[in-house]
């Protein structure tokens, strides 16, 4: 069994001064390639993808290469070409067999700099059309990564355009919208720079459905364009069946006319794109037909590998079926065999890629005694009635940069922590507020469509709220009450007792504006985390800000030490930075780091001493004693069923995947 090994990691390396021209490039790619945040349950694939940029005039932290492939796209522009620094930096980006750099040229001035990339071919950035920018940029990244990664035939074929993705466009050959779509999409590639990332193979008619067609069905990437004829075609019922035989990536484009009297049930279970066909397709609807083939090729292998990786871990039975998509009745012949009169099972169990289909749509299956699963359920460790708490928050933007993340990284894992917990029938408690955008918006939007997706009714998140936070806007809190109140109830804290001498009404919003003020919400966040904490079986921590808090302390380091003191099983998923990160370093080096002394909090932190010289006036047994931290974090027991090596693994890995292995591993070994 080996040490899980990512199979691919990709990284977006840029100058600060082109911000505003690869931020949103690097947004539209994570958003397909990784998940998209803002569609809950989403057939995501958790590619990494890290960016190594700078907020200030230094270059970014080193490239670090922990997965067997890395590709690494640097946009180049005047500002890096002019830059010495940065210059050095691309020239100390690893070489390595397993290390693939593509130059991409935001000007031509990138050109320049050939000689550091071994007179590779740029991406020409500059040339594509900026009103589909995000579109040619997706394109033309996401071909680089199959062909470099992806692509099973790689190390056979010349470098270039013998290793473009090929299509094989399947359509009814007397269907006026099939024939026309078909055209126009082969004449687009093969006469714009998208020849460069597509082999685009048009059937003739007349053509037998032979070895030839057959051996390009076996290498391509098909787009069933479905009309009204298509489904009731011999021909075009052979491309699919064979596409499904040859287990090919496959979309499906809808342009009927007007009806199709059935639609071959072969043809279904995969990404379909509609195309509305009033004159000749415009280029947006080209791009999107484009772009999901390409999205869905790099989802079909990429799976595979992440699964067979998981499998060599460990995480997976050696024999089990890997599937890189849902299963269906055209996996019946790679899952029975004839024995004499006996209909034999030739699988015992079936691992597809997230997210878990209805169990009616395989039912089939588990009537043949086959296990079905997702890495979701896979191993499922049953959590009912057990009550979770987690503490995560954003990090602060210098340091999400600073690791290589964005904010949507620490958000994909929250999503994903909420869904594991909830679909393993815990409890999940969490103290956010309500602003639109935030943490508790993205679980709570997860946890419904995973309520819709497996038809329950269970209340399955507390979400606590302290006073005064829930009274400042009490129409926002009702409503919030009312769009969740399926899954979610909401816990109202009232103000602790030691600070009601403070307050002038308890029925209205109290402006932290002044050190009193803090004070009394310093001390009511503080009894809600003990609160919060008391009622928990066990805390995840992820994230948190070192600086901009409210309370007596960041408030994700205030919920680890007081579970820490609670004895309390706590896992600390430090590769994501902030808090948890820190406190991670400190466990490991027993060396605090400088972000956990009161030196550094009360420099970086306008009006902490302020606030801490009331709490010496109010009482001295409140005074925050970060020495007490020191020894806490100097000598911990995290009793969260893990072991030392696999702690440490958590406190560093900046995969999602890794890190939702180990914990409910350990959430495993502490309740099996």
């Amino acid at each position: 069994m080996k040490e899980f090994v990512p199979p691919l990691s990709i990284f977006f390396v840029w100058h600060p001064a082109d911000e505003t021209t690869v931020k949103p490039v690097f947004d539209f790619c994570f958003a397909a390639l990784s998940r998209d945040i803002n569609k809950p349950f989403s057939r995501s694939m958790n590619l990494p993808f890290f960016c190594r940029k700078s907020t200030s005039k230094d270059v970014p932290n080193e490239i670090e290469i922990v997965s067997n492939k890395t590709i690494v796209f640097i946009f180049i522009s005047k500002n890096l070409v002019a830059d010495d620094a940065w210059i050095e930096y691309v020239r100390s980006i690893p070489r390595a067999e397993n290390v693939t750099l593509i130059p991409i040229a935001i000007d031509r001035s990138a050109f320049t700099l050939g000689e550091l990339f071994e007179n590779v071919n740029f991406i020409r950035s500059y040339e594509f059309d900026s009103t589909h920018s995000n579109e040619y940029h997706f394109i033309a990244i996401a071909h680089e990564i199959y062909r470099c990664s992806l692509n099973e035939d790689f190390e056979k074929k010349a470098l270039g355009k013998d290793n473009a993705l090929k299509l094989f466009l399947s359509h009814a050959k007397d269907g006026k919208n099939g024939i026309k779509l078909a055209r126009v999409l082969k004449s687009f590639i093969d006469n714009s720079s998208m020849r460069n990332f597509f082999d685009a193979t048009d059937i003739a008619p007349g053509y037998r459905f032979d070895e030839e067609i057959i051996g390009h069905i076996n290498e391509s990437t098909v787009i069933a364009i479905h009309t009204d004829a298509y489904s009731s075609r011999y021909w075009c019922q052979r491309e699919v069946l064979s596409a499904k035989e040859k287990n090919r990536p496959m979309i499906a484009v809808d342009s009927l006319e007007e009806f199709e009297d059935r639609r071959f049930p072969f043809a279904t279970n995969i990404p379909g794109v509609h195309v509305h066909l009033e004159g000749e397709p415009s280029i947006h609807d080209l791009l999107r037909i484009l772009s999901t083939a390409l999205l869905e090729t790099i989802r079909f292998f990429y799976s595979k590998l992440l699964l067979d990786q998981y499998r060599l871990s460990g995480w997976v039975e050696e024999n089990a079926m890997i599937l890189p998509r849902p299963p269906e009745i055209a996996d019946i012949d790679k899952l029975l065999t004839v024995n004499g009169e006996t209909i034999v099972c030739k699988q015992k169990q079936i691992i597809y890629p997230e997210p878990p289909v209805y169990s009616e749509e395989i039912s089939f299956l588990h009537k043949l005694g086959i296990d079905i699963a997702t890495p979701l359920n896979l191993d499922f460790c049953q959590l009912r009635y057990r009550n979770i708490g987690i503490s995560i928050s954003d990090q602060g933007s210098e340091e999400v940069t600073s690791i290589g993340q964005t904010p949507a990284h620490l958000i994909q894992l929250s999503q994903d922590l909420a869904r594991h917990i909830i679909s393993r029938g815990a409890m999940l408690s969490y103290g956010g507020d309500l602003r639109e955008g935030g943490f508790t918006e993205f679980i709570f939007n997860e946890a419904l469509a995973y309520q819709a997706r497996a038809q329950s009714r269970e209340v399955q998140i507390t979400n606590y709220i302290a006073w005064p936070i829930y009274l400042n806007d009490p129409a926002d809190v009702v409503k919030w009450k009312a769009d969740y109140r399926s899954i979610a109830r909401m816990v109202e804290m009232p103000p602790a007792t030691e600070v009601l001498d403070l307050i002038p009404s308890v029925e209205s919003f109290l402006h932290p504006s002044n050190t009193q003020n803090l004070y009394v919400w310093s001390r009511t966040l503080t009894e809600m985390r003990k609160y919060m904490v008391q009622h928990c079986d066990v805390r995840i921590s992820a994230g948190g800000r070192h600086i901009g808090y409210k309370g007596c302390m960041p408030g994700v380091l205030e919920e680890i030490i007081i579970s820490l003191e609670s004895n309390k099983p706590l896992f600390l998923i430090g590769g994501f930075g902030g808090v948890t990160g820190s406190v991670c370093k400190a466990i490991q080096t027993r060396i605090i780091p400088k972000e956990l002394t009161l030196d550094w909090q009360l420099e970086n932190n306008a009006g902490y001493k302020d606030l801490l010289d009331y709490y010496s006036l109010r009482s001295e047994k409140e005074v925050i004693y970060y020495d007490k931290i020191v020894g806490i974090l100097s000598n911990v027991n995290l009793n969260n069923g893990l072991s030392d090596i696999e702690n440490n693994k958590l406190f560093n890995t900046p995969f999602i995947d890794e890190a939702l292995h180990l914990v409910f591993k350990g959430l495993k070994n502490i309740y099996s």
